[in-house]
């Protein structure tokens, strides 16, 4: 059994917790639904960024209870010459790494503390930290290629009245509503992608797109443009670039064979991504998508002697699950022999974060030309990337927690006889303690009490369908949706969609979606299921948010759409209630509640009403059969939310209706 306290408790005190357990809410809740088998293949939970975020994202209900608070020191680590700094990484427990540097400028002066972000492949740090970039501050040091963000400064005086022996105290600021550490930093801290870092990268598997020199991973996808030109498809230029070979090496010729790659100008450092091409004897015509840009590059080769010096580069896909956020775009940059060794960052002036923003749960994968990743496919060698993802609020946002700065007991009870909201079926195997979590009604009001009241939620999903389907459905198995921002022109007649958005079809006029098989009769709206015809009609440029109506996605086709969304979930108890017809006019039938846990993941959008999958286990390809969700309830607990400082996991127990058990948490300092 593995049991951790997070460094967000570890910070407080005994006599401090105690006194704020009546100012703050504190939460207990339960975590992954799993059975004894899926346990004994993963029964430990560790102190990572990962496994945390994972604990948020799947709660199935909580326990309120009532009374903590916090004391900050941190270790004083002057940088060395020599040592090889840990750099950040969100799978490993932060208290394990030393990757945090002060520096005095002089004796008796202030302290600058860093924090270590990329340590060049494990090299010594050979050069001192520097001067501050002002718009980002992150530290780059050049000569020996670290990085390192910059977390505040210590004044001397504050360090003067509390520095002991072996720590240093944290400054605090009254802008922005107050904080710790640098306001500045904690202003412009984004939840982004710290890292990409290259688990596993087959010898050579892009031998076949070395252009240029080849020399380093700096000029190995070195592509001169000869021309290029607007297309009719509005966003879409088309770029004629020269290739050649690296000695010993030929080029992929076959259609498409680099579609899906990026083509990046050297001068802005935008990424393109190409959306097809075709080899022209010694040049590649590329099409390459600008619309992504309010003012996109100039590829005509003009003045410039030998054109425009641009790469053609892997595409990087990373995933971001809240819509919200900015997208990370990277790139994949190779050596002399073709082998991915390094990932790079799009580089444009801020305001504009390349590096994403709220990022709480995330994956890097290399997004292969058609041609390749059937080849790839077929040798089972494939390239494997993992996304580090910065802490939540960013670096800098909250140093108490990225810094682990520090060293009770408390009991709940889970019972379904006292407390009828609490689930009396399935399992539960992770229980935590949470505070401030969100916690809101349908409307997004404020549940949590403002008394010394309890305050109990089931934090499960509720998709509810007409009729009794507990004969076809049981609980494990696993409901899925597709959805997809598409443009309408690209609809397949016959294929059945469930409108999520309108985009920008206009629906005062249904006639627009009456051309396309939404029937006059049926307001445009969103839920609304309806099979595509006549689609070619339809003027360019319209564009909805759909779920796709579909029993089967395929991920590992070559033209699989990457802009497609599968949205998941597990199901946790299915309940067929006779009596609710769901305001269903002639509906006799009954309905039944299809309760779903883990329904947060690396996808942007929600379960929406209409046609929706359920699934033998999470991988199978193929659907059991598909519903049709009237009516769609999500949890009151707002995901991720709230400060996770103690959890703790076990074999699962079962829940029944009249059992209690008692969660006790018993912390040392």
């Amino acid at each position: 059994m593995t049991k951790i306290i997070t460094e967000n408790f570890k910070t407080e005190t005994t006599h401090a917790l105690f006194d704020t357990l009546g100012t703050d809410d504190y939460y207990v809740v339960a975590s992954t639904a799993v059975n004894a088998t899926e346990f004994e293949l993963d029964p430990t939970i560790q102190n990572t960024q990962k496994d945390k975020r994972d604990f948020q994202r799947k709660i199935i209900f909580g326990n309120r209870i009532n009374q903590v608070d916090a004391r900050y020191m941190f270790l004083e680590n002057p940088w060395t010459r020599g040592t090889v700094y840990d750099q950040y990484d969100d799978s490993k427990d932060i208290e394990s790494l030393n990757m945090i540097a002060t520096i005095q400028d002089q004796a008796g002066g202030e302290y600058m503390v860093l924090k270590c972000l990329d340590n060049n492949n494990g090299a010594e740090s050979q050069e001192i930290p520097g001067t501050i970039d002002s718009d980002n501050y992150r530290v780059v040091s050049t000569q020996d290629g670290y990085v390192w963000q910059y977390m505040f400064t210590v004044p001397s005086s504050l360090a003067i009245r509390y520095r002991t022996a072996t720590s240093l105290p944290l400054p605090s600021f009254t802008e922005f509503g107050g904080g710790y550490g640098h306001p500045d930093v904690y202003n412009r801290a984004r939840e982004d992608i710290s890292r990409i870092d290259i688990v596993n990268s087959p010898v050579g598997q892009f031998n076949q797109y070395l252009f240029g020199p080849s020399t380093s991973i700096s000029d190995t996808s070195d592509v001169l443009t000869i021309s290029s030109k607007q297309t009719v498809n509005k966003g879409i230029t088309e770029v004629l670039v020269s290739t050649t070979p690296v000695t010993g090496r030929t080029l992929y010729s076959e259609q498409n064979s680099y579609k899906n790659m990026y083509l990046r100008h050297n001068g802005s450092g935008k990424l393109y991504s190409v959306v097809s091409s075709e080899t022209i004897e010694n040049s590649i015509k590329l099409m390459v998508r600008t619309s992504e840009y309010e003012n996109p590059d100039s590829f005509t080769p003009g003045s410039q002697e030998g054109g425009v010096q641009c790469q053609l580069v892997i595409k990087i896909r990373v995933t971001n699950s809240d819509i919200a956020g900015e997208t990370c775009k990277a790139y994949g940059l190779l050596n002399e022999s073709g082998t991915l060794t390094r990932i790079g960052f799009e580089l444009l002036p801020l305001p504009v974060n390349t590096r994403g923003s709220k990022y709480k749960f995330a994956t890097a994968e290399v997004v292969y030309p058609p041609f390749l990743k059937t080849s790839v496919q077929t040798s089972g060698q494939e390239t494997v990337l993992r996304a580090v993802v910065s802490p939540r609020g960013g670096h800098g946002s909250d140093p108490i927690s990225e810094m682990a700065m520090s060293r009770l007991s408390m009991v709940a009870s889970f019972s379904s006889q006292n407390n009828t909201i609490i689930p009396a079926t399935n399992t539960y195997s992770i229980v935590g303690l949470l505070k401030n979590p969100k916690i809101t009604d349908e409307n997004g009001n404020s549940l949590i009490p403002t008394d010394d009241s309890a305050h109990i939620f089931d934090n499960r999903l509720k998709i509810e369908v007409r009729g009794d389907v507990t004969g076809t459905v049981s609980a494990n198995n696993y409901v899925e949706q597709y959805i997809e921002t598409v443009d309408i022109q690209q609809l397949r007649n016959g294929s059945t969609y469930t409108i999520v958005s309108l985009g920008n079809m206009n629906a005062e006029d249904p006639t627009q979606w009456n051309d396309i098989g939404v029937p006059l009769t049926t307001t445009p709206a969103i839920g609304v299921v309806f099979t595509a015809q006549n689609v070619e009609g339809i003027q360019s440029g319209k564009q909805a948010v759909l779920a796709l109506a579909t029993g089967e996605v395929n991920v590992d086709d070559a033209e699989y759409d990457y802009s497609l969304e599968v949205i998941k979930g597990k199901i946790h108890d299915v309940v067929y209630d006779p009596t609710n017809n769901l305001e269903i006019q002639g509906n006799t039938d009954g309905s039944t509640a299809i309760y779903v846990v883990d329904y947060y993941g690396d996808f942007q959008y929600k379960f929406q009403d209409g046609i929706f999958y359920i699934k033998q286990d999470e991988s199978s390809t193929v659907s059991i059969n598909s519903l049709d969700a009237i009516q769609i309830t999500y949890g009151p607990y707002e995901a991720y939310s709230g400060d996770l400082l103690h959890f703790i996991d076990f074999t699962p127990i079962p829940r029944e209706a009249d059992k209690e058990e008692k969660i006790k948490f018993t912390f040392d300092f």
